[in-house]
């Protein structure tokens, strides 16, 4: 089997939804190195690379005016907006680092600008996710100024099953929420289906078919099991993976969950809060860990029962201690239709103390490409949990700090 073959294309980003990469093409990456691109569950897809900051590619590379577009075998797999950039000079060279992040990223820099809270009754959440998209694309300033086309996005919304085919219905879950001014469009979507019979989102690129990417709404959730495909390693023969790394991290369990809400802001009015907890937290005879505890703030739900669906939610994936896995994968192993995110995958690994016969699920691909065009792809899959980031520790802090300027 041959080498996959990579290109990285620079177009100017155009605001009319029928613009295709033919239309909006103007160069080719070629000299790109340490290219790379990582998607991951329920956020946004990233890309990297650096270019010779005098070659005349760089020179067409424009922050917020351009986009990256990266195609393997002719199969377009990432475009975002040239977000960052980094020009490196000195005597012997000038480089230059970029970054592009997919129009999911872009979603969450859109607020809501309303004075008045915006509220949703009893609202089919496919439906909610669809509004907020379209509101996400229509801004205006508080005072009614409209900022169409600047803040039109190509989004669409797809309703997809768990193998990525279309659903022939809406999900039937119906949702109480209430989101204030200052609400960021993209991250109450993500938080809206981080509960009991919500869904997944990602954003699959699809500007080379219909000049629009489209915002899929996996329900109930991504991925298929994958009886066919097996990860191994060790002594129990090497079956995909070339190495790994295993980490367990206390810091993402907790058997008890208190998860605060919106009580409506009148003085002395107690608290809105739903606990759950599983056995495993008082349960010392059977399972020795004893309580490990931890607390949200959901400042956008204000119905009790919708509260508990939160906290339900955050204790179905707290409340087993998942390690996560870092497999590289052996070259050539990897087609894109071989193994998705949400999928879930026997994993097999026989080394010292670590005898491993489970399934998990993938959390996250990356794909580090060589420098020669032609080289091939290396694949790194993430499985078990997702490491604790620093953005993921921010944003309950983000959570409070929006709560109590609201008070």
């Amino acid at each position: 089997m041959s080498a996959p073959v990579w290109r990285l294309t620079v177009h100017r980003r155009s605001f009319a939804t029928t613009a295709t990469p033919s239309t909006t093409g103007v160069a080719e990456l070629t000299d790109a190195r340490s290219r790379r691109i990582e998607y991951g569950a329920n956020g946004p897809a990233v890309c990297t690379f650096t270019v010779d900051g005098r070659s005349p590619a760089a020179g067409e590379l424009v922050e917020l005016q351009t986009e990256v577009m990266c195609w393997r075998d002719g199969r377009l797999m990432f475009r975002g907006v040239v977000a960052q950039s980094e020009d490196t000079l000195s005597e012997q060279s000038h480089s230059v680092n970029f970054t592009c992040h997919d129009y999911l990223a872009a979603l969450t820099r859109r607020y809501l600008t309303g004075n008045a809270d915006l509220v949703y009754t009893q609202r089919e959440q496919d439906d909610l996710v669809a509004d907020l998209v379209d509101r996400a694309n229509r801004i205006t300033s508080t005072a009614g100024t409209s900022f169409y086309p600047g803040s039109q996005l190509p989004l669409t919304v797809a309703l997809v099953n768990p193998d990525g085919t279309a659903r022939a219905g809406k999900s039937g879950q119906l949702r109480d929420r209430t989101y204030p001014g200052g609400t960021s469009i993209g991250q109450a979507i993500t938080d809206l289906g981080a509960c009991i019979n919500g869904y997944d989102t990602d954003v699959q690129p699809a500007a080379d078919t219909a000049g629009t990417d489209r915002l899929r709404v996996w329900y109930p959730s991504r991925g298929t099991a994958r009886t066919t495909v097996a990860l191994t390693y060790g002594a129990a023969g090497a079956g995909g993976i070339n190495s790994l790394t295993r980490s367990v991290n206390s810091a993402t369990y907790a058997n008890y969950v208190r998860v605060i809400g919106n009580s409506g802001g009148a003085e002395g009015a107690p608290q809105l809060t739903a606990d759950r907890w599983t056995a495993d937290a008082n349960d010392v005879g059977r399972v020795p860990v004893g309580l490990w505890q931890e607390s949200d703030n959901e400042s956008d739900v204000s119905v009790a029962a919708t509260l508990g669906q939160k906290a339900d939610g955050y204790l179905t994936t707290a409340g087993v201690l998942v390690p996560s896995y870092t497999l590289a994968l052996t070259p050539g192993w990897y087609e894109p239709d071989t193994l998705g995110i949400g999928d879930t995958v026997p994993l097999v690994i026989e080394s010292g103390r670590l005898h491993v016969n489970t399934t998990i699920r993938v959390l996250g691909i990356s794909y580090a490409l060589p420098d020669d065009l032609e080289a091939g792809e290396d694949v790194e899959v993430t499985v078990g949990r997702p490491a604790l980031t620093l953005t993921a520790l921010f944003r309950p802090l983000k959570r409070d700090i929006d709560a109590l300027a609201r008070r």
